[in-house]
Formats: C-alpha cells, structure tokens, sequence
C-alpha cells in the first residue's frame, strides 16, 4: 500500500475530491478504480505521444501500468472551476523513480462526477536533475 500525502484542501468541492481520489486509485494500480472516474467515450492523452480514445483503450493501458508499483503519492495542488479541473503532486515508486506530474481534466458538467477528457503531463525527476518522462502513469503506476 502506497504512503498517500494530500497537501491540497478538497474541502466541500466535489470535483476536487474525485481528482483527489482518481490519483489515489492510479497510485494503488486499481484499474476498474481509475475507469469508474472516467466517461464510456473518454478522451485521454498522455503527452509525449500517447491518444488514448474509449473505457477498452483506457483499460488496456491501464492493464500495461499495473508492473510499476507506487511507494508514494504526494498531492500538492487540486485547482477546479467549472467543468475544468487541475491536479498536480509527486509520485515515487518502488523501482526508485520519482516523476513530478500535472493532470488537466474536463468534467461532463459542472459539479460533474465523471471525467471526459484528460491530458497528462509529466517530468521525471532525477538525482538532481530533470529529464521529460513520455508517460507518468505508464512509468509509475
């Protein structure tokens, strides 16, 4: 079980609470989880080159993540307005890699409980230094 930090205050908004608890199952690998979060049709692009379209494409890729175990999720920011909503943190795993990432969701409505398109964004964080990964969830996860 991964250490989960949640340095970001969810208070009474929903869509920052499922943001919150989207990044808590991609840290624990629960896949059926993650889909729950996510639109029949979501639209889902992980920067770098990766465009992922459906619940089966998502799942697949899901599928292909489980390897990678997370040691640690750090949650440093949720931001939401609208139908649009932001979070960003840290996560560590197992294998000893540290990747700083960023996720920009839209929501179906507003006060909405389902993400429809999301794009991800990540850094990989080296002794030190910096270097662009292609895929947070693919390399931690």
């Amino acid at each position: 079980m991964p250490k989960i930090t949640v340095n970001a205050d969810c208070g009474d908004a929903p869509e920052k609470a499922l943001l919150r608890d989207l990044n808590i199952a991609f840290a624990k690998a629960d896949v059926e989880g993650i889909l729950a979060y996510f639109t029949n049709d979501i639209r889902w692009q992980i920067m770098g080159g990766i465009d992922l379209h459906g619940k089966v494409a998502a799942r697949a890729a899901l599928e292909a993540m489980k390897d990678v175990v997370t040691r640690e999720l750090v949650i440093d920011s949720i931001i939401t307005q609208g139908r649009e909503g932001a979070i960003s943190g840290v996560i560590t795993t197992e294998q000893g890699g540290s990747v700083a990432f960023c996720d920009v969701c839209q929501f179906v409505s507003a006060g909405g409980n389902l993400i429809e398109s999301m794009k991800s964004y990540a850094i990989e964080i080296n002794d030190g230094g910096l270097a662009h990964a292609e895929n947070r969830h693919l390399s931690v996860v």
